[in-house]
């Protein structure tokens, strides 16, 4: 039983399961990537990534395990074809959350953090929310404004300026 009490029947658990085990394949993808990417650094820099994807390559290789054997006699294509589709509404929700996190990633490296942060939650209060336009701009230039005045005044950090910025410094980037 799931947490709404609806029973979850073997059509929807071996859905889950391919899910499961997509998520598991690309996060583990990622982190081999960051794995092998931390092996070119000098030895120094490269400890502290070392010492945690190493266990924590491990902990996805087990939970790899586990979502094959909980996968099995699933047809996983099948569900795949279905996913780009659009037909799972679990997998729209996560696709959507990563499509805004990579947005604000965006957002960030071209605008820098307070530019990027004051357009993604304007962008989230105005046209998500639906809120009106002076308090989707007070709430996100407030909240940018503190956000600075913590980090840059109060405890001294100078946040990435994004790259527009420095084009305009003069750093060649290209």
């Amino acid at each position: 039983m799931q947490n709404d009490d609806k029973p979850v029947n073997d059509e929807q658990s071996k859905h889950l399961a391919a899910l499961d085990l997509g998520f598991i394949v690309i996060i583990g993808l990622v982190m081999l990537a960051a794995f092998i990417s931390a092996l070119t650094y000098d030895f120094i820099s490269a400890r502290t990534p070392i010492v945690i994807l190493v266990p924590l390559l491990i902990l996805i290789g087990l939970q790899l395990k586990r979502s094959f054997k909980g996968a099995a006699g699933t047809d996983i294509p099948k569900y795949i074809a279905e996913l780009g589709k659009g037909k799972n509404s679990e997998f729209n929700g996560i696709a959507g959350f990563f499509g805004w996190m990579i947005l604000l990633l965006v957002l960030i490296f071209v605008a820098g953090h307070y530019a990027g942060i004051a357009a993604f939650m304007f962008m989230l209060l105005y046209l998500v929310a639906g809120e009106k336009l002076v308090l989707s701009l007070s709430v996100s230039g407030g909240v940018t404004l503190m956000v600075f005045a913590l980090f840059e005044h109060i405890f001294g950090i100078e946040l990435y300026r994004g790259m527009i910025y420095r084009i305009w410094a003069g750093y060649g980037i290209f």
